[in-house]
């Protein structure tokens, strides 16, 4: 794994939720402050978000687009369902999914990931499913992550523009793919790599900045009650036990802050032109890009 890979992978792991549970008490008392300072300042979702949340009982910050407005109305809420990992799915959840009209389901997660928590709706015959690691590794070495750190999480999501490129190229081709149904993505926490797919399709969309960087920052909100209890949660506090400094970089790198988001989308503009420019970029074509938009409610 290159430098910059590593940046990447690093940011990810430490975005997962465990930096603002309990379990930052392994850590020494300033990481705790710091953690608890972050979930105070949580943004909170507004009247007009509940419409798009999705109550579910083994899954967090489960969520659709309805009604966010793009440039030629708002988005159908059978377009896309975001969420977080999906191992502790009920049989009710599932059901309900399948019912919501979700087809397809895109893991985003490594092979690391999928093999300490199953995505249960991997084997279920009524959905397809695709795994894409957006972060270009399917294992996570922590310990060697540890030897970077990025600025911020912003800055970790404008590195994914260049690096992942192959993995943004697989994602969007598969969604395009996906004739009908809704399509269902989401990684472990369901806020970072998941946050970043949302940004580019609401880009795509034309749906403003403010709202973009809104529906992202609410997530730390929805996945407070997400559970700790992951082995790797596990690994990473023990590192932070051996090395509390660690911890309290890691602790301002958990939660959504609005900043992250608004640092993303101002590099997609300024490199790319904005989403719809990222894309054919990388070789999404323009009749995919039509197909993604007509999901998106958007097509004309």
């Amino acid at each position: 794994m290159n430098l910059r890979c590593n940046h990447l992978a690093l940011a990810i792991a430490l975005s997962l939720p465990m930096l603002t549970g309990a379990g930052i008490a392994l850590a020494r008392a300033p990481v705790a402050d710091t953690a608890a300072a972050a979930r105070t300042t949580n943004v909170q979702p507004v009247a007009a978000d509940a419409q798009r949340l999705m109550p579910l009982q083994g899954a967090w910050n489960t969520r659709t687009f309805a009604g966010l407005q793009g440039s030629h109305g708002p988005i159908p809420a059978s377009a896309f369902v975001r969420t977080s990992d999906l191992g502790r799915l009920t049989a009710a959840d599932r059901d309900a999914l399948a019912a919501a009209g979700v087809t397809l389901d895109i893991d985003l997660r490594t092979a690391d990931e999928q093999a300490q928590s199953p995505d249960l709706l991997a084997d279920d015959a009524r959905f397809a499913y695709q795994r894409t690691s957006l972060m270009g590794t399917e294992k996570m070495d922590l310990q060697k992550m540890m030897t970077t750190f990025p600025d911020s999480l912003g800055a970790a999501y404008v590195q994914w523009l260049d690096h992942s490129q192959p993995q943004f190229k697989q994602v969007f081709q598969r969604i395009a793919a996906e004739r009908d149904g809704t399509v269902l993505f989401h990684c472990t926490a369901g806020k970072d790599r998941t946050g970043i797919i949302a940004g580019l399709l609401l880009d795509l969309a034309g749906v403003s900045r403010a709202d973009i960087v809104h529906n992202y920052a609410i997530s730390a909100h929805y996945l407070e009650g997400q559970p700790k209890d992951s082995a790797m949660n596990a690994q990473i506090m023990e590192l932070i036990k051996q090395n509390p400094e660690i911890g309290r970089k890691m602790a301002g790198m958990s939660g959504t802050a609005p900043e992250n988001m608004a640092m993303f989308l101002v590099a997609l503009h300024q490199q790319y032109g904005g989403a719809e420019g990222y894309l054919k970029s990388i070789g999404v074509s323009e009749a995919e890009i039509d197909q993604l938009k007509v999901r998106l409610g958007q097509a004309g």
